[in-house]
């Protein structure tokens, strides 16, 4: 476990808390930056583990990204 992970969650908690005092004190402002930091958390988590399974499976990653690049070829879309 990387510390993408732990600080994801770390931030995916804090938006929880903020979200819900948000809604406490019926401010939607609030509310809605609580949210906002529970994805910003996510997607920090989710790197996190983008990086733990390239570490734990080099090969398996380096064809996957081999076949994304040349999926995106194909298609012409770089």
């Amino acid at each position: 476990m990387d510390s993408d992970r732990i600080i994801g969650a770390g931030k995916t908690a804090a938006g929880d808390v903020q979200e819900g005092i948000g809604s406490l004190i019926g401010d939607n402002r609030t509310q809605a930056q609580g949210q906002m930091n529970q994805a910003k958390g996510e997607v920090q988590n989710q790197i996190g583990q983008l990086e733990d399974y390239i570490r734990d499976q080099p090969l398996t990653a380096a064809a996957i990204a081999v076949g994304f690049g040349w999926l995106l070829g194909r298609l012409r879309i770089i």
